[in-house]
Parts: C-alpha cells; sequence; structure tokens
C-alpha cells in the first residue's frame, strides 16, 4: 500500500478517536446533573460606602425646625428628617 493511504487511514483513525472521546466526555458531564449548593457560605454584601440610591429629587422636613429642602437622592437626606411623599401630581412645595 502507498504510504499517502497509511498517512489519510491515520489522520482519520485519530479524528474518529478524538471524536468518540470528546462525545464520551460530554455524556459523562451530562450524566452528573446540576452542581450542589454551596452550604455554609456567608452572604456578599456591598460595602456600606458603595450604596446604590436613585437619583431622584427628594423634599425632606426637619422635624425640629419644621424646615423642608430637597435633596439629590434619597440617601442624601440626613438621618431623622421626614421624606415628603408627594402623591398630588399638582401639589407645590413650599421650599425656602
Amino acid at each position: 500500500m502507498p504510504l499517502v493511504y497509511h498517512v489519510r487511514m491515520t489522520k482519520n483513525l485519530i479524528i474518529a478517536v478524538l471524536g468518540v472521546a470528546l462525545i464520551g466526555a460530554a455524556f459523562m458531564i451530562a450524566q452528573r446533573g446540576p452542581a450542589a449548593p454551596v452550604e455554609n457560605q456567608p452572604a456578599v454584601e456591598a460595602p456600606a460606602e458603595e450604596k446604590m440610591c436613585a437619583q431622584v429629587i427628594t423634599p425632606a422636613r426637619n422635624p425640629e425646625t419644621g424646615d423642608i429642602r430637597e435633596f439629590p437622592t434619597p440617601c442624601d437626606v440626613p438621618d431623622g428628617w421626614e421624606l415628603i411623599q408627594n402623591d398630588i401630581p399638582d401639589l407645590e412645595l413650599n421650599l425656602e
């Protein structure tokens, strides 16, 4: 038999063996099923300084002075201030 024939047969045999190996590996991975859940892992939380806050003008009232001010986000409202919910679309707030 010519040498070219042996090279082609060897090449085809290697491709066939690799194909069977890949199919077998895929079948074994599929038979494992989903990974088991990891237990006793602490929940990952974002640091407090990286807190996400919507950019929406937020009116609030200082309960000690009655002063009403607008803040750029709800996160910027100082502790102790009361958020003002403007549920009436035509309501104009008297801001100073």
